[in-house]
């Protein structure tokens, strides 16, 4: 056992990681070992699928954590990766919202302190988280997700582009409305996902619908990276506000805003967050694209018992299905009616 102990190096090695810098290992996901070990293996920093920082605690062959009650602040699982032909499992640590990165970069530290000292991981975790609970409690309890407000954020960005075409435009937005796409027009449909930093390649499908093109329609997928800045200009207050001066029924969009969660554009808590463009990329849905539908269910069921599908693609194997930026101009004309 390591007695070693990470301290800030942890903000440092997430960065690196968003960067797409890692330091190998065999593991088939991007890590970083710490310099703490212990027999099944060294502790590993991460990263989630939208940047957020993670903490991997290497768990023995039959080792089975009980539930770890880490309330709305982190999210923990127990993870499996292959490794050399064979599976490791973690107890996988994931903060879910950037603010509070700093608090839970003073858990890692912990935890790895309280592991050097001879504790398990799960015991080095349960009894750190159960120390913090009232920081992260409190400081989560304000908080509107990062990722929640970035998503809306670039759904208001596509609006407002279409609204510049059209101040009738907001008609396409059928998202809040509870159509399975963020935009609709007849039989062109578009969908729209956030990832925070650069270099991140996963994307959150929520449903067995929301890849299924409209019948004998069309279907993309806008991909929008979105980097968290002070004072960004990419805001929820920001675009609302110039969606509603574009269109010509400001009512209507206002509705469709509060439909999509946001009654009020202009809360402080939803405009904690504000973002810039950092890329973006549009990819056309057909055959071969990494997604799950209904129709490649067997005779179109969902076994009984299952709910609520929600998967991640990684965007960096659809490479040949990305589109020029032609296609998007097109796009938009098609989805302002």
């Amino acid at each position: 056992m390591s007695s070693g102990k990470l301290t800030s190096n942890a903000g440092t090695n997430w960065g690196l990681l968003r960067a797409g810098g890692h330091a190998g290992g065999g593991l088939e996901i991007p890590t970083i070992p710490t310099d703490v070990s212990t027999v099944a293996g060294p502790v590993r920093l991460a990263v989630g699928a939208n940047g957020e920082p993670r903490l991997l605690l290497p768990l023995a062959r039959r080792e089975t954590p009980a539930s770890i009650n880490a309330g709305n602040a982190l999210s923990v699982s127990v993870s499996s990766f292959g490794y050399k032909g064979t599976r490791l499992r973690f107890l996988d640590l994931i903060c879910v919202s950037q603010d509070l990165e700093t608090v839970f970069g003073e858990v890692v530290d912990e935890i790895l302190a309280r592991i050097g000292r001879g504790d398990s991981c799960v015991d080095a975790a349960q009894s750190t988280i159960e120390d913090f609970r009232a920081l992260l409690m409190r400081a989560h309890a304000t908080d509107v997700g990062t990722g929640r407000v970035a998503g809306l954020v670039a759904e208001l960005l596509v609006l407002n582009r279409l609204l510049d075409r059209s101040p009738s435009a907001w008609r396409a937005w059928r998202g809040p409305a509870g159509d399975r796409h963020d935009f609709r027009v007849g039989d062109t449909s578009l969908e729209v996902k956030a990832s925070l930093h650069s270099g991140t390649s996963g994307v959150t499908i929520n449903g067995l619908g929301q890849l299924e093109a409209p019948t004998d329609g069309t279907l993309h997928l806008l991909h929008i990276v979105l980097e968290p800045v002070t004072g960004g200009i990419l805001s929820l207050a920001s675009l609302a506000r110039s969606a509603m001066s574009k269109g010509d029924e400001p009512p209507r969009i206002e509705t469709l805003l509060a439909a999509a969660g946001c009654r009020d554009a202009y809360a402080e808590e939803l405009n904690r967050h504000s973002f810039r463009r950092e890329s973006e990329q549009l990819y056309e849905i057909r055959p071969g694209f990494p997604r799950l539908t209904r129709t490649m269910l067997k005779d179109g069921f969902v076994p009984l018992g299952v709910h609520d599908v929600t998967y991640t693609i990684d965007l960096s194997v659809a490479a040949t299905f990305r589109c020029e930026a032609t296609v998007y101009r097109d796009l938009e004309t098609r989805l302002c009616p």
